[in-house]
Parts: C-alpha cells; structure tokens; sequence
C-alpha cells in the first residue's frame, strides 16, 4: 500500500451528479420540524423531528409509486427502530441485545434490497439515540408523533422533488425475498457481523459510563458503512480527524451564547452543508456533523460544554477504532475460511 496514493484517496473530492434541489429539499426537511417546535415554543419538536427527516437522505430516482414505498418503508423502520431505543432504556441490560437487533434487521434487509449509502447507518443511529434518552413511558407516544411529523415532512418534500424533477425511470423488476437471500448469501454472515459488532461497542460504551453513550455505537456504525477495509480505514482516518476538528468549530460556537432562532438556523445550514460534503468527501463533511449535532442536543437540554466535547471525542475514537478492528478481523477470517475451503476441495479431488 503506496502511502502517497492512501492519503491521495484520503483528500480526495469527488463529484456526484448535480441535484441541486435535493440539497434544498434536505434544507427544507430539516427546517419544517425545528421551526415548528420554535413557533409552538416546543423545541423537543425540533429535536425528536429531526430523527425522521432522515428518511429524505434515502430518496432516489424512481416511479413515484415505488419512491413512496421506499421512503415510507425507511420512514416506518427509522420510527420502530427510535421506538426500541426508547423502551429499552427501561431495562437497561437490554440496550446491547436491542440495538443489535435492529442493526441486523437493517443491514440485511438494506443489503438485499440494494438500498446503498447511507445504508442501515441512519437506522442504527437513531435507535442508538433513543437509547440514549430517558423519557417516561407515558412520554415515548408523544415523542414518537415528533418523529413522525419529521417521516411526514420527507414524504411530502420527497413528492415535491419528484414533481420537480420530473425524471423518467423504468419501474424495477420485483424480485422476492428469497430469491435476494438465494443471490447474495454472504448478507446473512455481513449482518450477523456488523450486529456482532455493535453489540459490542454498546456494551462497551455501557461499561465506560459514557455520558451519551451512543456516539460510540454511531461511530462504530459509520465507520463499518466502508464497502471493503480499505474504505473503513479511510472513513476511519477521516472520522477521527473531521470529528477532532468539528469539535474545535463546535467548542466555538458553543461558547457564544445563541437565541434559540439563531441556533435553529446554524442548525439547518450545517446540516445543508454535511448534505453537500457527503458524498464529495467524508471527513469534511465531519467538520459540521458534529456541530450540528452538538448543537441539536443542546437545543432541547442545555448540557455541561466540556464535558459534552470530551465525551463526544471519547466515544468517537473508540468506535471508529472498534470498529476497524472488526472489519479487519472479519477480513482476515474470510481470506482464512476461503483458503482452507479450497485446500480441502483440492484434496478431495485427489482422492477421488
């Protein structure tokens, strides 16, 4: 491995096809739940919206009929996976169990369905960050009707997009699930891995006492979304050193004091700005990923600075680093498995 070509790939910026109205359809999304929660003077509205819109970061060119089934099937599974997090904070020993569950659902499913990035990541995240909140039983409908409301408004923007952008696709063909499974069957082994993974890196974090927990175990998630070890050694790099400098962006603006307007309105410009990086490159679009998402926790309760900064940092390196490591231990005994597989079928051959 060339180390001139590895970081030439690392700084690398790519150019995805132009759609400039998804990057204001993303802005919109984002907006609608937060400016509601300001005008109701609600900003757990805000908060708890902001985990639905992700449904929109799963658009894609397709018949409108199949596009609604697509966002409204993410949207349902984003809602259930939320839902999980929040009940499993109740009995605590659950968490891991739970949040594997969901990310092995995710990953198999989004494998077989060749829902691309971002993958089953946002289904994880979200889970993760219910399980990082303590709401009353009797609470947890209002706030899944807040994450609804952000479900909503992606379907909504979704429609408007396609209208907009009046693209014509060919319908997919229909394949059945089986047959799916029947034509990749190493998806089961992908999903039992990253589940195992994940498993992991929330007991640990449990274990640690991590104040929000869960940024280790969305770490760990991104950092597993490489589709081979030499992107998760990239994503792992870039995460690391765009997490350590979005924390200096959101050190800074931390320590000034906003209104909840202007706090709102960083909010969804850092979040236009992670949408235009994304998929141009990775660890720049790290640079606003953590303020915005500092600033979204600190919208609906204020927290200690420091100790949000540090915490954040903590549970970043471990689960970049966790989850490296478990990308390079699954290689390994592939190549392994792979090889003792066809030693053995060569001797059989020659017994024969």
């Amino acid at each position: 491995m060339h180390h001139s070509s590895f970081f030439k790939e690392l700084t690398t910026f790519h150019k995805p096809q132009k759609a400039p109205f998804r990057l204001i359809g993303a802005g919109v999304c984002m907006a609608v739940p937060l400016f509601i929660g300001y005008f109701s003077n609600n900003l757990l509205i805000g908060s708890f919206g902001s985990l639905g819109i992700f449904t929109f970061l799963y658009y894609q060119t397709l018949p409108l009929r199949e596009l609604l089934i697509r966002l409204s099937s993410i949207g349902a599974f984003l809602l259930f996976g939320n839902l999980v997090g929040m009940l499993s904070t109740h009995i605590p020993w659950i968490i891991p169990i739970a949040i594997a569950l969901v990310a092995f659902c995710a990953r198999i499913i989004f494998r077989l369905y060749r829902i691309a990035k971002p993958g089953a990541f946002f289904i994880v995240m979200v889970t993760a960050m219910g399980s990082g909140t303590k709401i009353p039983l009797e609470s947890v409908p209002t706030m899944m009707s807040y994450v609804l409301l952000g479900v909503i408004t992606s379907l909504v923007v979704a429609v408007v997009l396609f209208f907009i952008e009046r693209e014509s696709v060919e319908p997919q063909k229909k394949i059945s699930l089986q047959e799916r499974l029947y034509t990749d069957p190493s998806a089961l082994l992908d999903a039992l891995h990253y589940a195992a993974i994940l498993f992991l890196a929330t007991y640990i974090s449990q274990s640690l006492h991590l104040t929000n927990a869960y940024w280790m175990i969305v770490s760990c998630a991104a950092v597993l979304q490489g589709d081979n070890l030499r992107a998760v050694m990239h994503r792992n790099i870039q995460r690391i050193l765009g997490t350590m400098i979005g924390l200096l962006i959101a050190a800074f603006l931390l320590s000034i004091s906003f209104t909840s307007l202007e706090t709102i309105l960083l909010i969804c410009f850092f979040f236009l700005t992670v949408e235009y990086f994304i998929k141009r490159n990775y660890a720049i679009a790290n640079f606003f990923t953590t303020p915005m998402s500092l600033l979204l926790a600190n919208l609906a309760r204020h927290q200690y600075l420091i100790s949000l900064l540090n915490y954040r940092l903590i549970g970043i390196v471990l689960g970049s680093l966790l989850g490296l490591l478990g990308a390079f231990v699954l290689t390994t005994s592939l190549k392994f498995y792979n090889r003792a597989y066809q030693l053995n079928e060569n001797l059989d051959k020659e017994t024969e």
